[in-house]
């Protein structure tokens, strides 16, 4: 039923717009095959240490409509796999109207894109970096689902002195076998959620382009109230509120890129039938540089740190209960390169060198704290 109203909603758009001039139609999409294969440990929801997975795909598909000079609608389908999550399900990733007032104001309504730091609005394009994998400390695919798009209303606009803002306000989406249920099922010991709901959501960002050309300070933040439904050992709930911050800077010098941000989130969860409630603060910054080295090359690394739990970055917790510290931390160290088979095709291949264990499945009879990670992938867009 989802694919037929998918369907509709496209045949509705594609009328409209040729109703009012055929040549404000825009159609685009892209498709993507990945690999995933780690020596030991299994990473992103994936079984990524026995023969590696080719459960990495994403496929997608969006029409956009300028209906006159101010006023923009448009919608996307994305159907994605990781590993457990997404199984190749089509929804609408996002479906908006975009009326832009002046420069200074602009509104949005529906489902739209969260402006989070520096990439997360750009995510879904993967030909719009040299990366495979955005650092997870500040683009985790754990929390995908839930900052990706907000379903609501939004202001935006550019104010004097290189001033760009955006804010969005109403709910998010969250599954029940996705990655915030699956995470927090770790947290809590909850072995299986079977609903989910958000009560509100918003985020905000304000970007400054400095003076200096090419550099770029940003500052982000989101937050949502959510609640997770349970039936172990009865009927009950696991409630919580996420609350994230991020800083952001950006240089961009001819064909050398350079960024690093930071983010701090504090999960304020309740779990009324253990009588249970606490507080975690996780913290993550990378350092990232690439560079285009002619029309069909591009190289890149990145250094991401993450936390998931500031009061105990050295794992000490873990270690009193037997398990190991390593689940305190995740570093990793990538390097990709990224080849313009043609103006249609990229093709990128990165190496991971990674210390921890944080939102790692690992042998608990012989667990690795260091371990590798290969990724590969093919996009195709038009």
């Amino acid at each position: 039923m989802k694919k037929y109203i998918i369907a509709v909603i496209f045949i509705c758009i594609a009328s409209s717009a040729s109703a009012f001039d055929a040549e404000s139609l825009q159609l685009h999409g892209f498709l993507s095959q990945g690999y995933l294969k780690t020596n030991s440990n299994d990473a992103l929801f994936a079984r990524t240490s026995s023969g590696g997975t080719f459960e990495f795909n994403e496929f997608g598909l969006n029409i956009v409509s300028q209906v006159d000079d101010n006023l923009r609608v448009g919608v996307q389908c994305l159907s994605r796999d990781l590993g457990e999550v997404g199984n190749n399900e089509v929804e609408i990733d996002w479906a908006y109207g975009d009326y832009n007032y002046r420069n200074e104001l602009g509104f949005r309504a529906g489902k739209m894109k969260t402006p989070y730091g520096l990439y997360n609005q750009s995510r879904d394009i993967d030909a719009a970096r040299s990366s495979i994998l955005l650092p997870s400390s500040i683009y985790s695919e754990s929390f995908r689902e839930s900052i990706s798009t907000t379903i609501g209303v939004g202001i935006y606009g550019e104010l004097p002195g290189g001033l760009e803002y955006q804010a969005v306000y109403g709910t998010t989406q969250l599954k029940k076998d996705e990655g915030v249920a699956k995470t927090m099922s770790q947290i809590t010991g909850i072995p299986e959620f079977v609903d989910a709901s958000v009560d509100w959501a918003y985020a905000g960002d304000l970007k400054w382009l400095t003076p200096v050309e090419g550099l770029t300070v940003g500052a982000s933040t989101l937050g949502y109230k959510a609640t997770l439904f349970f039936e172990v050992p009865a009927p009950s709930t696991f409630d919580f509120e996420a609350k994230a911050y991020i800083g952001s800077v950006e240089y961009i010098c001819g064909d050398l890129t350079l960024a690093s941000e930071y983010q701090l989130m504090a999960v304020d969860y309740s779990i009324p039938a253990f009588h249970k409630n606490g507080k975690k603060e996780l913290e993550g910054y990378y350092f990232l540089a690439s560079y285009r080295v002619n029309e069909w090359f591009e190289v890149g690394s990145y250094y991401n740190i993450e936390y998931s739990d500031t009061d105990d970055r050295k794992g000490n917790a873990y270690r009193a209960q037997g398990e190991p510290a390593a689940k305190a931390w995740l570093k990793d160290l990538a390097l990709t390169t990224r080849f313009d088979v043609s103006d249609n095709m990229v093709f990128k291949l990165e190496g991971h060198l990674m210390d921890g264990l944080a939102n790692v499945s690992y042998d608990a009879q012989d667990p690795d704290e260091t371990w590798y990670m290969l990724a590969a992938k093919v996009t195709f867009s038009f």
